[in-house]
């Protein structure tokens, strides 16, 4: 008979004794808990953990993923056999404490009683018990290399020891090894990394001539729906006509699937847009500054023709789970990392998932900053990752989908992108996939962007910054002083202009191409500015005098030309072929330009044309963005006062 007794807190003194009929006993705060704590423990979850009643008749521990659970003082693990007269202490050491007593039921068969068994070592044991051995070997290692420096006359004596100390060093890595497996059998179990393998879809890009290269990792959340990133799921933008996008199911032969309409989370752009529209800053040390930087929404919804297995669907957490998620929740996630590694790419000879343990190192909203639990989507981890592995599912200790991977950290080595050896990678949290299941994600994106907006609010836009520096740095003499004479906006989205396929370059994606011209009339024989501020980051702009491109800049958030306006008869240089440009911006050719008389100073025709040009895979080529265009004139200080 199974017999709890609250040993603390405002239920002390009191036990619960528990049907001899129950096999299952549930611990926590929910009124369906079959041991019940009050609702304002809050260091006990609502099901904190039970007690499972095996065939042997023995008493073991279920873990319920984070919650805390403690037997004498020492972390439960998964299955451990409880014993009469232990203490259970919940949530913390120190906090809702359990005493428990087991007394042997009446048999009601003429079988002898079992004998007493050998008690095996739980994996946290050997684990402990390993990493002290390999600490050791390690020690002894070095002490033998010392020993070795000391002189020739040790030479033999530091063979053997070394050789020894190899042998114990490799032995204990060894069952060290096997410990944090078994360790991860118990944390997440085998079936539950199989369930898992068998979800996880490879999607491809194939071409008009049936060449497929990887794209990412998808995995199976519908009847004929695949949930991956945003980043993978946009790519199905560039596909031409005969190209396509499929997924294919894992092991040999794994059945192909056509990804025929994709759904971006309603967060993801608005989110890239939100970023890209300025850059934001903090104060730093020593003057230094910090930008605000974000990692959000990037995940998306694939339909596949057909019908996937419904064994292969993975469900997806609870929100009570997600919430609970913290630094050292147990992860197990499958995908297909391919960039940089040596591997054969069998094509319809199938293909099999890649598979990895390891922990959250951390919980954050999606500027990286601490928030409240609802906020905290941004999932930081130490799980392995590079290019393919985008989209992979990650697990928690119930078998339930927690994330998705969608990050990592990298340097750049020899031009080739290479993980951070930090180790710290990124996942987007898996209620925003539930949120597009359920049709609740554009609802939901109101309040998000009202947040986005608290947290600008502690750093400073760039736009408050750079176009003021700029006018400052480009003004062409100390007694100029400049007058703002337009001041316009324009809106483009890339995606409503031309789509061109790039000439020469058949593995580039095709780009939309959108514009935007501003005609104006301007007095020669004068200095401007012509300044624009857009939006998304990314703004490319030329000027044009009489129709003729006179300057133009690379793709900038700020993109600027300054120039002195010539008159017609200043473009004079003596060459036909070659005259002064409508608008010089070098120093000699203003020089040179003024020094020709011209009395006439009638207005030119002068355009400037900006351009949202985007590849059709780019996260904001879908974003309506707002470019502001302003043009200074430089007038001498008293004017410009004056005016």
């Amino acid at each position: 008979m199974l017999t709890i007794k609250h040993l603390n807190g405002p239920q002390a003194g009191t036990e619960v004794s528990i049907d001899q009929s129950k096999d299952r006993i549930v611990f926590g705060r929910q009124l369906d808990c079959d041991v019940q704590f009050p609702p304002e423990e809050t260091s006990v979850a609502r099901h904190h953990f039970a007690l499972v009643r095996k065939p042997s008749g023995a008493w073991t521990v279920e873990l319920f993923g984070t919650p805390y659970v403690a037997i004498d003082g020492q972390p439960a693990d998964n299955g451990q056999v409880v014993r009469g007269g232990v203490k259970i202490e919940l949530g913390r050491i120190g906090g809702p404490a359990l005493g428990v007593g087991i007394t042997e039921d009446a048999r009601t068969d003429n079988y002898l009683k079992t004998a007493g068994q050998a008690e095996a070592a739980s994996p946290r044991q050997i684990a402990t018990k390993a990493s002290g051995m390999a600490n050791v070997a390690r020690a002894l290692a070095a002490v033998a290399v010392i020993v070795a420096v000391g002189g020739g006359g040790f030479a033999l004596y530091n063979y053997i020891s070394t050789s020894r100390t190899t042998a114990r060093l490799e032995s204990a890595q060894k069952e060290f090894s096997e410990a944090l497996a078994k360790e991860a059998n118990l944390r997440i179990g085998a079936e539950a990394r199989t369930h898992l393998n068998r979800a996880t879809y490879h999607v491809e890009l194939q071409d008009a001539d049936q060449r497929v290269r990887g794209a990412g990792t998808a995995w199976v959340v519908g009847p004929n729906m695949l949930a991956t990133n945003a980043h993978v799921a946009i790519l199905r933008e560039g596909i031409r006509p005969r190209e396509r996008m499929i997924a294919r199911a894992p092991g040999q032969n794994g059945q192909i699937y056509e990804v025929v309409e994709h759904k971006l989370h309603p967060g993801y752009t608005p989110f890239q847009a939100f970023l890209q529209s300025e850059a934001r800053f903090g104060p730093s040390y020593r003057g230094g500054v910090d930008r605000l930087r974000g990692n959000g929404y990037d995940v998306a919804l694939l339909r596949v023709s057909g019908t996937l297995p419904d064994a292969d669907r993975l469900e997806i957490a609870t929100t009570e789970e997600l919430h609970g998620l913290a630094a050292g929740t147990p992860l197990a996630t499958s995908g297909y990392p391919g960039e940089r590694l040596t591997q054969s790419s069998g094509g319809s000879l199938g293909i099999n998932p890649q598979q990895h343990l390891g922990v959250i190192t951390s919980m954050t909203d999606m500027f990286h900053l601490p928030t409240a639990a609802s906020m905290r989507q941004l999932v930081q981890h130490d799980l392995p990752a590079t290019g393919g592995a985008s989209g992979s599912p990650i697990i928690g200790p119930s078998g339930r989908v927690v994330a998705l991977m969608n990050a990592i950290n990298l340097v750049v080595v020899d031009g080739a992108r290479t993980p951070s050896a930090a180790l710290i990678n990124y996942a987007q949290r898996a209620d925003l996939v539930r949120d597009m299941l359920d049709g609740t994600a554009e609802q939901k994106l109101a309040d998000a962007r009202a947040y986005w907006r608290s947290i600008a609010e502690s750093f400073i836009s760039g736009n408050d910054i750079f176009p003021d520096n700029i006018v400052r740095s480009t003004r062409p003499g100390d007694n100029l002083a400049p007058r703002l004479i337009v001041d316009t906006k324009r809106t483009m989205n890339a995606k409503s202009g031309q789509r061109l396929t790039p000439k020469d370059q058949p593995g580039a994606d095709d780009i939309y191409l959108n514009y935007a011209e501003i005609p104006l009339k301007l007095s020669p024989q004068t200095d401007y500015l012509f300044l624009v501020v857009a939006e998304g980051g990314s703004g490319f702009m030329q000027l044009l005098v009489d129709g003729n491109v006179v300057a133009q800049n690379k793709p900038t958030a700020y993109p600027f030309i300054a120039c002195r306006l010539l008159t017609p008869a200043q473009q004079n240089t003596g060459n036909p072929e070659k005259p002064r440009g409508g608008c010089v911006f070098d120093a000699q050719q203003r020089v040179d330009g003024m020094r020709i008389q011209d009395s006439s100073n009638s207005p030119r025709d002068v355009e400037l044309v900006v351009y949202n040009n985007r590849s059709v895979t780019d996260e904001l080529a879908g974003a309506t963005l707002t470019y502001t265009i302003r043009v200074y004139q430089w007038v001498t200080a008293r004017q410009s006062s004056l005016q």
